[in-house]
């Protein structure tokens, strides 16, 4: 059932029945250090050019298949303390206890063979949370308690905390006595002037806030929207580019693995870089067709340099820090180059942000494009970048995109810029 591994890593696969294999991309081993390659000249020193791969040895117990749903799960659950044991992908009866005692926690139907996506994908966003967007550090808990404060946020109730509420000391402002004399600065209630802590601040929609409230949704309607139960097509997209997010993100954490040479705050500096310089295409999503600016980015993707594999595993690795992040614009620019180098279902991601403006303008009509390139590819036997194995996948996106007006749109040809190129180190 679509509605059972609609999800980015869903393990109901490990558990129930054959799993269906993540799209890994052909990226090659990556050079220590090397990442951006001619775009940002980081040089590897003498590993720069070449190419190694590294060999590990693991005991795998018989019959019991190793997948990366399966070690994410593990991951995830001995991190809030449902003790999984070791973490080698293998879902057994350990493992299966764990999932029990999670669902037993959060007051789900308790079955460790039969775990839901929706059941999976909280477990994975709770985790991203606590460990990347600092949930951990802020709340000073730890085990199931931190996994019941990432629910109370998420539901909008007080997020109990075991560590101390920072001080926060009231805006202040200096009264001149006499020149070149300051007095202690006062606060606001001495000045009489109402603090406003949002004066400066612009609102910036979270993809992340977003898609934990389309999680809750999906938890509350029983399971994902099928093509079966489809009444809300809208649902369907936000669940679908939900389930891209937390599957982007999956894979490009895979990537950074085979990276050696960088740590990952530097990783995140780089892929910062790669979306600085993509900046001019980014913009032009909102005002150019699918068409076109795919055309554009070819020449881009050209001018880089850049062995297409390495670019592609660059942008994959640059897509998840910028979810992970919640830099929609990185996250798009990574997109971008991946449809460039003829991956053109991670197209779909363009029309998600273009359809909710995440990252973007909001064009429906634009997104259409997107959207349409996108699926008609993998109606035609191109490579899934989400979810493989899913044919269904495609047929409810096609079914969501038109129940909302998502069908081709008829955009004007626009002039084709002078593209940047980058000089590339010897």
């Amino acid at each position: 059932m679509l509605g059972r591994i609609l999800t980015t890593a869903c393990v109901a696969a490990a558990l129930a029945m054959t799993p269906a294999e993540r799209a890994e991309a052909d990226a090659g081993e990556f050079i220590g250090g090397a990442l951006l390659g001619g775009i940002i000249g980081y040089a590897a020193g003498q590993n720069q050019g070449q190419r190694t791969r590294t060999t590990t040895t693991r005991v795998v117990r018989p019959g019991i298949p190793s997948t990366q749903q399966g070690r994410e799960t593990q991951t995830a659950l001995n991190y809030f303390g449902y003790d999984a044991g070791v973490v080698d992908g293998q879902i057994g009866p350990g493992t299966r206890s764990a999932i029990e005692r999670y669902q037993a926690s959060m007051g789900y139907p308790v079955n460790g063979r039969e775990f839901a996506s929706y059941q999976f994908d909280f477990l994975m966003d709770g985790y991203f949370w606590a460990t990347q967007q600092g949930g951990a550090q802020q709340t000073g808990l730890r085990g199931p308690q931190l996994l019941y404060a990432y629910r109370d946020r998420m539901q909008g109730g007080p997020v109990q905390s075991g560590a101390p509420a920072p001080q926060v000391q009231p805006p202040a402002t200096t009264v001149i006595v006499n020149p070149g004399q300051t007095q202690a600065p006062a606060t606001a209630a001495q000045t009489g002037q109402m603090p406003n802590l949002f004066a400066n601040s612009q609102p910036r929609m979270s993809l992340a806030n977003a898609c934990n409230a389309v999680m809750l949704q999906t938890s509350s309607n029983g399971g994902y929207v099928t093509l079966a139960t489809m009444s809300d097509p809208a649902q369907a997209l936000s669940e679908q580019f939900c389930v891209a997010r937390t599957y982007a993100m999956a894979q490009g954490e895979d990537l950074m693995g085979q990276i050696t040479g960088l740590t990952q705050a530097q990783i995140a500096e780089q892929c910062a870089a790669f979306s600085t310089m993509l900046s001019g295409e980014i913009d032009r999503v909102s005002s150019v067709g699918a068409g076109p600016l795919t055309t554009e980015m070819q020449q881009f993707a050209a001018g880089t340099g850049i062995a297409p594999d390495d670019l592609a595993a660059t942008s994959r690795v640059c897509l998840a820090v910028g979810y992970t992040q919640d830099d929609m614009r990185m996250a798009m620019g990574s997109a971008l180059v991946l449809v460039a180098l003829g991956e053109p279902a991670y197209g779909e991601l363009l029309g998600h942000h273009l359809r909710q403006g995440f990252g973007t303008t909001n064009r429906p009509d634009l997104a259409a494009g997107w959207y349409d390139a996108s699926i008609t590819a993998l109606e035609q036997g191109a490579t899934p970048a989400f979810m493989p194995g899913q044919p269904e996948r495609a047929a409810l996106l096609r079914a969501a995109t038109m129940q909302t007006g998502g069908g081709p749109a008829a955009v004007a040809p626009q002039p084709v810029a002078t593209l940047p190129t980058f000089p590339i180190g010897d």
